[in-house]
């Protein structure tokens, strides 16, 4: 969803973030299965449809900028359960493979109750990776404005 809000405006707090990216403030991690799926989403054809800015082409520069300024890692392991959606659960184990400092999305849902310590997967995760905060955008953003300029993974 951030990619998504990122590419459909550029006022939003998800454009913000990519924006931080672009000025080498943080690094943005990827794996070949993320980028995968950020790029099946972004050319769904009710997504299309419903944000008529995002036509194939556009697609295309957007997935290529945000390439060139990502790092990838090719193998990601699996290593951590997510039973409340195991669909997410490769943004957690990139997370934890790049050491990156932040997960940043929408979806608070399913991945931001592991930042608290009343579930078992909270307090699992909060003991084993307490370097990793998941935040939604504009708390992410305020974050980064009060680190100094040197950059950081998400």
């Amino acid at each position: 969803m951030v990619f998504l809000q990122a590419l459909v405006s550029k006022r939003g707090p998800a454009f913000r973030c990519f924006t931080e990216v672009e000025r080498g403030r943080v690094i943005l991690a990827l794996s070949p299965s993320v980028f995968a799926e950020v790029r099946e989403v972004l050319g769904r054809f009710d997504l299309q449809q419903k944000f008529t800015g995002l036509i194939p082409e556009r697609v295309d520069r957007f997935l290529k900028e945000v390439a060139s300024r990502s790092i990838f890692l090719q193998d990601v392991p699996s290593i951590f359960n997510l039973p409340r959606d195991p669909k997410d659960e490769p943004y957690i184990d990139l997370a934890i493979a790049a050491h990156a400092n932040y997960l940043v999305t929408w979806n608070m849902r399913h991945l931001g109750y592991l930042m608290k310590h009343d579930t078992p997967e909270g307090k699992d995760f909060c003991r084993r990776f307490p370097d990793i905060k998941i935040l939604e955008p504009p708390t992410f953003l305020h974050d980064v404005d009060g680190l100094p300029d040197k950059p950081g993974t998400v």
